[in-house]
């Protein structure tokens, strides 16, 4: 099987379509997002729609939790907030409903998909460091883990008796030993100093995971935000992966 796995779309209507183009070019058959549909960009709305059509499998993010008001922005940066209740504002009466809809969790052929963490998924942990991967390994019982939330790729492997590796490759077949957590990144908000919109292959005949970075026209989604009154802080970001 191979799946596709996103993250992170975050209201970025141009990143998520080339991002669905590459996952159909490398022939996925299932496909996963890890949550966080909205928050930051203009079109939150179009973003729901085509998630709706297009992945197998959608959770729910922390960004999608507040913009339905199941829990406050008191948390978010000013910036974000700022969208956020933007987002509020703009979305629809389906795309509210859709979202509602969305699981913390799901757990399938020996994979776990999730936002944030496995360990209490609605608390929206972040895996920074090799403790909170250490964490996260504790708490999902198959092969391989996949989140999101951090906007960062990253491979972790883990084999029985040995300390977690992080691995410096974004391509990497796992051995008949192993358990890998993996960041798949943001599609609409990357924060790794590389721009492009990112997403994950997973080939479960081979055991390869395949970090996949996308180009996507930027200036057509800073316009959108700039319509859409977005502070220059998020709008200006987008340029620089960060």
């Amino acid at each position: 099987m191979l799946y596709g796995i996103c993250s992170d779309i975050h209201s970025n209507l141009a990143a998520f379509e080339a991002v669905l183009q590459s996952m159909e070019d490398n022939r996925v058959e299932r496909t996963v997002c890890l949550g966080d549909l909205v928050g930051y960009g203009a079109d939150p709305n179009e973003c729901v729609e085509l998630a709706k059509v297009n992945m197998d499998v959608c959770l729910i993010g922390n960004h999608d939790s507040v913009a339905i008001k199941h829990e406050s922005s008191l948390g978010f940066n000013p910036f974000a907030k700022q969208a956020i209740e933007w987002t509020q504002r703009a979305l629809s009466v389906d795309s509210v409903a859709y979202i509602r809809s969305l699981p913390y969790i799901h757990e399938e052929n020996d994979i776990c998909f999730v936002h944030a963490s496995p360990l209490s998924p609605a608390d929206w942990v972040y895996v920074t460091e090799l403790e909170d991967a250490l964490d996260a390994f504790e708490n999902f019982s198959g092969r391989y883990c996949f989140v999101g939330h951090t906007h960062s790729p990253i491979i972790v492997a883990s084999r029985s008796l040995a300390i977690p590796k992080v691995l410096d490759e974004y391509e990497y077949v796992i051995a008949d030993t192993e358990r890998l957590l993996v960041n798949v990144g943001s599609v609409g908000q990357p924060r790794d100093r590389d721009p492009r919109a990112c997403w994950c292959l997973l080939d479960t005949e081979t055991k390869c995971v395949r970090l996949i970075r996308v180009d996507y026209d930027i200036a057509r989604t800073q316009e959108s935000m700039r319509k859409a009154g977005m502070p220059s802080f998020l709008i200006d970001r987008l340029s620089v992966g960060r």
